[in-house]
């Protein structure tokens, strides 16, 4: 004990050391001990606060006395004149920094575009800034202030080590990533002086619905990349890549808007639905034609979603600035900057408000129409006869037609006169219905090559065992499921694998 007092080790620290045995002496040892006398407290721990270090005698390099002043500044004062003071200002870099300007000068590197602080430092760090700027220079330090609130428990209350209610923020990055934790706090009223009450399921959404989806859309793309999608810009005329591009130019516009303002939730929140719009509706819709025969169309897919990906994570660098580059690394090209954070913020073009309104327009059809289907208990693989809605611009342009029926699963879409009309031909005929066993079929065997880890390169061959009704079918459409199912040959015989129903009927097949 005497040892490790001598020191200057806190208790904590003395008592590490007898447990440790660090000071042990063998039996006999003389062990001389230099005491200095550093400044302690009552529990003779060295503490250089005072009154404590008023006892230490200081001298100067002539061994002349130095006593402390009695009076000091607050510390408001000192991280106040951070706006000159780590200018050195007035005696260094008056070149850049210079406050106060002149006849033929203006002022340099003052006030600063913003600050950033908690609601807490308001009579703190904010008013003695303005004090001491207006005071000194005649003008306030900074033009903008963005200003956060207090993070609290779930339940509301604040955050105690002694209730424990709250998650440790180290396992919460390991579990979701510091990207999802970012985006969570970016995105919430917390940015905009107001408390949140964290809840560690909102990191969880961001992980699953933003970066989880974003992955699946890298994730579909790199399985059909070639050299015929990493190359110039698509000039395609196809309406989903006209819309998605629009998005993506809406997108850099709406974030660009929102960050000149220093609005950081209005900046962040568009990206989570720009991901949703870019994953279940463009790239669905664009499955086919990924692995479409139709080689400038399947190029103009692949190059219209690297192009999104790339503009994208160039977007998203400043909130999440890891995945960002993740994603950029994965699309970019070898003329393109080594990373996303040394690339130029997207140019802002003009949007096309057309193609967005009218795919709007479009998708109000569909979820209308789908939504007349479940009131009437119709799976969505089950073809209908026709669709109708009242007439727009729409019924001028062909791709628009074919988008609705394609996700309605309609034969026929017709245009009327009558006002806000949606509706859906519910009678099934036989043909119909047989149509839809095949699509039932298809999905089974698609599922069937997923869980079997097979690639969209591997094609297969069918063998199926089934009953008469059923073969039948896959006789009547055997090209459309041999294309979409990726299937060299089918071939009817008995077999032992995988076993599936089809509308009440048992079915069994197997991939080769």
């Amino acid at each position: 004990m005497i040892q490790t007092g001598v020191r200057g080790h806190t208790i904590d620290e003395c008592v590490k050391c007898i447990d440790d045995n660090r000071f042990d002496l063998d039996t006999g040892e003389v062990r001389e001990l230099s005491f200095v006398p550093l400044p302690h407290n009552k529990n003779y721990e060295l503490d250089l606060h005072r009154p404590y270090i008023d006892e230490i005698e200081v001298v100067d390099k002539d061994g002349n006395s130095l006593a402390r002043v009695p009076d000091v500044f607050d510390c408001w004062f000192e991280s106040c004149s951070m706006p000159y003071g780590q200018q050195h200002y007035p005696f260094e870099n008056t070149d850049t920094f210079e406050p106060k300007g002149g006849w033929f000068s203006k002022s340099r590197g003052y006030p600063a575009d913003f600050i950033a602080e908690g609601m807490d430092q308001t009579r703190g760090w904010f008013y003695s800034l303005i004090v001491l700027g207006v005071g000194l220079f005649g003008r306030a330090p900074y033009k903008n202030v963005i200003v956060n609130g207090l993070v609290l428990a779930e339940d509301g209350q604040k955050m105690s080590k002694r209730l424990k209610n709250y998650p440790d923020p180290s396992r919460v990055m390991d579990t979701y990533g510091a990207d999802a934790l970012r985006y969570y706090l970016l995105s919430s009223p917390i940015v905009r002086g107001e408390d949140l009450n964290f809840s560690e399921r909102g990191v969880d959404e961001v992980m699953k619905k933003l970066l989880g989806r974003l992955s699946n859309v890298l994730s579909f793309y790199k399985l059909y990349i070639s050299g015929e999608g990493k190359s110039e810009k698509s000039e395609s005329d196809n309406v989903l890549d006209v819309w998605i591009l629009s998005r993506t130019q809406e997108l850099a516009k709406e974030v660009t808007e929102a960050m000149d303002r220093y609005e950081l939730d209005r900046a962040t929140r568009p990206l989570n639905l720009f991901v949703d719009d870019l994953s279940t509706w463009y790239i669905r819709r664009s499955r086919d034609r990924f692995k479409s025969e139709d080689a400038e169309d399947r190029t103009h897919a692949l190059r219209t979603t690297r192009t999104v990906l790339t503009e994208f994570s160039k977007i998203m660098a400043t909130f999440m600035p890891f995945y960002a580059e993740t994603l950029y690394l994965e699309v970019k090209n070898d003329s393109d900057p080594e990373s996303v954070h040394l690339c130029d913020w997207p140019e802002i073009h003009p949007v096309n408000t057309v193609s967005i309104n009218e795919m709007e327009h479009v998708r109000n059809i569909v979820s209308r129409a789908l939504e007349s289907r479940m009131v009437a208990g119709i799976k969505v693989r089950q073809p209908l006869q026709s669709l109708s809605v009242e007439t727009c611009s729409l019924a001028k342009e062909s791709q628009y037609e074919e988008l609705i029926k394609d996700e309605v699963n309609v034969k026929e879409v017709s245009f009327t006169e009558k006002k806000g009309m949606v509706n859906i031909s519910t009678e099934i005929t036989e043909e119909l219905r047989r149509e839809g066993l095949a699509r039932d079929i298809i999905r089974q065997i698609q599922q069937f090559r997923k869980n079997n880890n097979l690639t969209p390169q591997e094609t297969v061959t069918l063998i199926i065992d089934t009953n008469e009704e059923i073969r039948g079918v896959i006789k009547e459409h055997q090209e459309e499921i041999k294309q979409t199912a990726l299937l060299k040959e089918i071939i009817f015989k008995s077999v032992q694998g995988e076993e599936i129903d089809v509308d009440g009927k048992k079915v069994t097949f197997a991939l080769t």
